[in-house]
């Protein structure tokens, strides 16, 4: 193969692995979208009340509130695909920036349309724009701006196949990048570079800025490697730290126990000792009794029958206030007792409560530690080693394409999972308290079936939000959201290509009762019993998706917390519908 041939194959590859995209100010890069057939009602309402705004505004000469609604209308505009009308309001946020003087607001809005020039392919216009951007970006000695609009101008001029006017600025740019020591725009510096001299005919500098190209990103990717097996190890770190303080907590009411047997035995001890003193008084009584009888006799053969009944009288009265004290002393004994039986036998229950919450929470987290050993570091590994043997080249392009994929899933399965697992730690702890606060049950909904709707789409599964619109309820924003994720994610999981998931939900007696409905795979009665117990179970989704088992343990959990009810109804080849219920918005008087 010719070296001219080999060339030509590393550009190729250099284009896919890095498509070219341009930098705003602050290096955010833009992701642009397709040009939509209709707009939604509420989104035209919303662009509608901006543009009026920013009109009213215009006309009061409130000039930094007239662009900042236009400018808004020209963002939204943007996100959903009408670039034209996106140009047309930014040019009037430009105009009332330029009335203000306002260098920031101007250079921001330059480049805005520009990229949208380029977007539409008007280079010519594009470049323009980038060109005023320049400008800006020279008087207010930003580097990290004038790098981005170098960039930006070098980009079109190659757009405009003047390639030799772009190499200055590309230049400069790289000058400037080395001097701010980012990585990022260096790389798409090199990368332009290399395309720019490869269309100019200089090979050998094209080869040059290609090898630093490649190298820098190769840098790029070991950081970003080594940034995330950092992450990883320290969410594992974390996970371990929370197992720990699960088993601080055992040990403290293993000795909780401890000490309540022991305070058990010395009530008894002390039981024994007021029952042997109760028998003594009781003999001294007697012995008293007996004396005092004998005294009296003597006296009664010395004194007159008179005396001798006042004696007996006497005699009389001593007995029946002694009967009358011991009485009352022995009676308020067993009144003591008695409480202390009470509290002693209250204090048993309390302990063997105690101690089969220790037995069940002892199980699960015997269970989380098989999880962690097998079904978190069986995967990490795994990722460790496929990304060194990409890095080592031991795949093709296509080969890294699939691998990257499985990856991805591994890398979500196992985000899921610590997840979970700190979710479930923390509820676990003592004093871990719920945060109630009133928000829309459809805000939430909608907000997940965005963050899902892309795997739901993959599956070929309909993804569709039918809650109501302003349905409030009093709960724990982090938990429902838990709560919805888990269920959405696990309809997902066992759904097949054409089956539809939908999310609704109905209000009755004071509770909002949300319903997540499928027609995938269902589940059979054996394991629907099972679903909500004390032991972790899990099974693999339609196309073999692996599960952790303690989502819908922590959203049996959340739900009981917050007031509500959860349960499943099934049957198998039809589908399932999981149920949940939280408490209405509380009214104020």
């Amino acid at each position: 193969m010719s070296t001219k041939t080999t060339f030509t194959s590393k550009i190729l590859m250099m284009r896919l692995m890095l498509p070219m995209f341009f930098i705003l100010i602050g290096s955010k890069q833009i992701v642009f979208a397709q040009q939509p057939v209709n707009l939604p009602v509420e989104v035209k309402k919303l662009i509608e009340g901006y543009i009026l705004k920013g009109t009213e505004s215009e006309i009061a000469k409130d000039y930094n509130q007239a662009s900042f609604y236009y400018h808004q209308a020209g963002n939204t505009y943007w996100t959903h695909g009408c670039l034209t009308e996106s140009i047309e309001q930014l040019k009037k946020s430009l105009a009332m920036s330029e009335n203000l003087t306002n260098l920031n607001g101007i250079l921001v809005l330059n480049t805005k349309i520009g990229l949208l020039n380029t977007e539409l392919k008007n280079y010519e216009n594009s470049l323009i724009y980038f060109t005023r951007s320049l400008d800006i970006s020279r008087k207010m000695a930003r580097k990290q701006d004038l790098v981005s609009s170098l960039l930006n101008v070098a980009n079109s001029y190659y757009e405009l196949e003047k390639f030799n006017e772009s190499i200055p600025y590309l230049t400069e740019a790289e000058t400037i990048a080395k001097d701010i020591a980012d990585a990022k725009i260096l790389r798409n510096c090199y990368s332009l570079m290399t395309r720019v001299y490869d269309k100019t005919g200089d090979r050998e500098k094209s080869t040059q800025y290609f090898n630093l190209f490649a190298a820098i990103s190769k840098k790029i990717q070991l950081d970003e490697t080594a940034k995330k097996e950092s992450e990883a190890r320290l969410m594992v770190d974390q996970a371990n730290s929370k197992v720990i303080e699960v088993e601080n907590v055992k040990d403290a009411a293993e000795q909780e126990l401890k000490v309540k047997k022991q305070e058990l035995q010395e009530n008894k001890v002390n039981l024994s000792k007021v029952e042997l003193i109760s028998k003594e008084q009781q003999m001294q009584i007697e012995l008293l009794s007996k004396e005092k009888k004998l005294q009296e006799a003597e006296i009664s053969q010395q004194r007159l029958m008179r005396n001798i009944y006042i004696g007996i009288i006497l005699i009389v009265l001593i007995i029946s206030v002694l009967i009358y004290f011991g009485y009352h002393k022995i009676k308020k004994t067993n009144i003591l007792l008695n409480i202390k039986n009470i509290e002693i036998s209250q204090q048993r229950d309390e302990i063997e409560h105690q101690a089969e919450e220790l037995r069940d929470l002892n199980a699960l987290k015997d269970k989380l530690f098989s999880i962690i050993s097998h079904d978190l570091r069986s995967p990490l590994a795994s990722l460790i080693s496929m990304l060194n043997m990409t890095k080592e080249g031991h795949f093709s392009p296509e080969e890294e394409k699939y691998i990257l994929l499985e990856l991805s899933k591994n890398v979500e399965y196992n985000t899921e999972l610590l997840e979970n697992l700190l979710k479930w730690a923390s509820s676990q702890m003592k004093g871990s308290a719920i945060k109630p606060i009133t928000f829309d049950i459809h805000e939430i909904a909608s907000s997940k079936v965005n963050l899902y709707e892309k795997a739901a789409r993959q599956k070929g599964v309909d993804l569709i939000n039918s809650t109501n619109i302003n349905t409030e309820v009093f709960a724990d924003k982090d938990m429902v959201e838990l709560v919805l994720r888990n269920l959405i994610t696990n309809a997902i999981k066992f759904s097949e290509n054409g089956n539809s998931i939908t999310i609704s939900s109905i209000g009755n007696n004071g509770f909002i009762t949300v319903c997540v409905a499928d027609n995938g795979r269902g589940i059979s009665k054996e394991s629907v019993g099972k679903l909500f117990g004390k032991q972790v179970f899990s099974t693999r989704g339609t196309l073999d998706e692996k599960g952790t088992g303690l989502g819908l343990i922590l959203c049996k959990d959340f739900i009981q917390i917050n007031g509500g009810e959860i349960w499943v109804e099934s049957q198998e080849n039809v589908g399932s519908k999981f149920f949940f219920t939280l408490p209405m918005k509380v009214l104020k008087n």
